[in-house]
């Protein structure tokens, strides 16, 4: 890495040590993020080679997800400085770069010529970004694509009789009206032949298990007009809750009736059982991340390899403006790509004692060279965000993409990634308290023990209060520094 030339510009002093060889000899770095195989397993796969290369060591730390924002606060804001490096979700930035718990290291970032920090997707420097200022390095690119199963959308037969029963050409979904009609033609009856029963769609919707942010990924096209800031949270002058205006109430609507097509069981489900049972062929629509086209078109055990379709989330014909409070009808559906958890990435803790080890081997982790190898691995979590993750095939076929998916799939994702109306996940302290307050409001409107309306109600109050108890004006400058107003 370039790290030689990075020290000298960094406010931290640079170490004789750059000019020899095994430059960390006796360092140990302790690593923490979420367990594997998931995110831990591309610092298992490069930990060796760091190891032999600097005499570092590296000592891993998992923790379960639920858990891993708690340990990592809590090691933050007691000052125990028990970890070195922090790979952790980029939506917890405003917590952890707002408080000034991890460093900035842009000047560090900037003259890296080895990192190509500039060549990777716009969105996910921002992801990085707090401020005008650089508090970590991009190692995935979240986002959440639509999945299809192209020899159920693509039958003669079927097309035939879809466009009998609704009055238009089966295709893939470009709203979700659509989406919900190709998912009931396909509920409830065994269309791929294979002897067993498949259903129209599958979505998270487990409290715990992503429900928040499969619930955006609905809401953005409805409640996003181009242009409009914080279109998915607060109102930017006083930090009033937007998420119980009447496009998140059609949102919520329209989620709660797709459990009428979807696959049994999906109101328990978690992106874990998205994306094993797409594979399984149980469904022929559903949404997540990257990793169900992986697994779909990967996996020995599925059953869709070949015939796996992926698409731009589908968008809307009718459009909330909150700033207006009124209704825009369209001629073309708006599309607003949400960036859900908006990716995996990783900082330097304030306490590190060896924060030039620790710049060099995240520089390493998310390297061209090294980001190419983990977004190709299988069971990584990482996907892509840089321009040779799209454009080189070559890994993507050796770790047994099937060709005739991935120009699909890489197309989704690079076209989502850019979409001019993509939106960003919540960077603000305090985030996690805010989505599970709404996950509690939403399981329970999903169980039908209370209405879209009221359940949307219910989470506007308890981010009022939980904005109150962190301090409102501090929230507002906080926020306000997020979508860049300030």
């Amino acid at each position: 890495m370039a790290l030689a030339a990075v020290v000298l510009v960094a406010s931290l002093a640079p170490s004789a040590a750059y000019a020899q060889d095994r430059p960390f000899e006796g360092v140990t770095l302790t690593v923490i993020t979420q367990s594997p195989p998931y995110i831990a397993r591309p610092v298992q796969m490069l930990a060796p080679e760091w190891e032999e290369r600097t005499g570092g060591t590296i000592d891993l730390v998992t923790v379960p997800f639920g858990d891993l924002y708690t340990q990592i606060m809590s090691d933050f804001a007691l000052g125990a400085g028990r970890y070195d490096v922090v790979i952790f979700a980029s939506a917890w930035m405003g917590d952890f770069a707002g408080n000034r718990y991890i460093l900035d290291i842009t000047d560090w970032v900037l003259v890296d010529e080895d990192l190509a920090f500039d060549e990777i997707v716009p969105t996910y420097q921002d992801t990085v970004r707090w401020g005008d200022r650089i508090y970590g390095i991009p190692l995935d690119g979240d986002v959440h694509t639509l999945y299809y199963r192209r020899d159920a959308l693509e039958n003669p037969e079927y097309q035939e009789r879809f466009e009998e029963t609704f009055g238009y050409p089966l295709g893939v979904p470009q709203t979700w009206e659509e989406y919900r009609d190709v998912a009931e033609f396909f509920h409830g009856w065994d269309w791929d032949e294979d002897g067993r029963t498949e259903y129209g769609a599958i979505e998270a919707m487990q409290r715990g298990g992503q429900a928040f942010w499969f619930f955006l990924s609905r809401a953005a096209p409805i409640v996003c007009p181009e242009g409009v800031e914080g279109c998915l949270w607060f109102d930017p002058e006083d930090m009033t809750p937007r998420i119980d205006n009447p496009g998140f109430v059609r949102a919520l609507e329209q989620w709660i009736e797709i459990l009428d097509v979807g696959v049994p069981g999906m109101i328990n489900f978690d992106s874990g059982d998205v994306r094993s049972q797409f594979a399984a062929g149980q469904a022929s629509l559903g949404f997540d991340w990257g990793d169900t086209g992986i697994i779909g078109s990967t996996s020995d055990e599925s059953t869709i390899r070949g015939q796996l379709g992926t698409a731009i989330l589908p968008g809307s014909l009718e459009v909330y403006d909150p700033e207006t409070g009124e209704w825009q009808t369209l001629d073309e559906p708006n599309f607003a790509p949400f960036l859900a958890f908006g990716g995996w990435v990783g900082g330097i803790s304030v306490t590190s004692q060896h924060a030039e080890a620790a710049y060099d081997f995240l520089a390493e982790l998310g390297s061209p060279e090294f980001s190419y190898i983990a977004v190709t691995t299988d069971a990584t979590g990482f996907n892509p965000y840089r321009p040779r993750h799209f454009e080189d095939f070559s890994r993507w076929l050796e770790m047994g993409f099937e060709e005739s998916d991935l120009e699909l799939y890489l197309e989704a994702i690079e076209a989502s990634l850019s979409h001019p109306n993509a939106q960003l996940d919540l960077k603000l302290p305090g985030q996690p308290r805010y989505m599970d307050a709404a996950e509690v409001e939403l399981a329970r409107a999903l169980a039908g023990e209370v209405s879209a309306e009221r359940a949307l109600e219910n989470i506007a109050a308890q981010w009022n209060q939980i904005t109150d108890d962190i301090g409102r004006e501090q929230q507002l400058a906080f926020y306000r520094e997020f979508l860049g107003l300030d």
